[in-house]
């Protein structure tokens, strides 16, 4: 990777792009993070007072709920960012050269234009929540604040597919994501029959007959 990033920048638009999601992963983080100490720290505490004090948290469930969304969402792009998300590569393992690059920038532009999509869907529907005014019943949080992450991660889900895509068209190399070269491991079929025939070989009938 710091090879990678030291070849990037060199150019000024290379700067400006690593900068850029170094800033988004910055921001993940600290959501992430956060939601999931206060996520901890909530349900100890409802916990506990369950126990000792016969009174748990009245609004752990509306904020948990809501921690939720945020962990989902926020955590779709965070697996983008570093190449963890789920794919069904059965063809495009066997891809190779041109064409594994080829498929990448179309499966990462593709599932770039789709969060884009979804995210556009996602402010509607928060805008159409916010003019209904429904309020969560223990805290009296509006219903759209709890839900404002759902657009927000899938925008910065096709952002890193997007920059991903960048990275695919300026790059010799294939890249999972923006910072993360594409490595597979081929395994050395032959040497592992190998191995197994001499395990094979090396049991001695007669002691096993003992």
């Amino acid at each position: 990777m710091p090879q990678a990033q030291g070849k990037l920048s060199r150019s000024l638009p290379g700067r400006a792009l690593i900068r850029l999601d170094w800033l988004i992963g910055w921001i993940e983080n600290i959501v992430l993070s956060g939601a999931i100490l206060l996520m901890a720290t909530i349900n100890i505490v409802n916990v506990l007072g369950d126990n000792l004090l016969k009174q748990g948290l009245p609004f752990a469930g509306e904020i948990n709920q809501a921690l939720l969304v945020i962990i989902t969402f926020v955590g779709v792009a965070k697996a983008a960012r570093h190449g963890r998300n789920i794919r069904m590569s059965a063809i495009y393992d066997q891809l190779k050269g041109p064409w594994r690059k080829g498929a990448n920038i179309v499966i990462t532009t593709g599932s770039a234009v789709v969060m884009f999509y979804l995210a556009y869907y996602a402010v509607i529907y928060e805008m159409q929540v916010r003019s209904i005014g429904q309020a969560t019943p223990s805290l009296g949080i509006p219903i759209w604040i709890l839900y404002l992450f759902v657009p927000i991660g899938l925008f910065l889900a096709g952002l890193q597919y997007l920059l991903t895509t960048v990275r695919n068209l300026t790059s010799e190399e294939v890249y999972r994501s923006f910072m993360e070269r594409e490595v597979y491991e081929e395994a050395d079929l032959n040497a592992a029959e190998s191995g197994e025939q001499r395990d094979d070989s090396s049991i001695d009938p007669s002691k096993e007959a003992r």
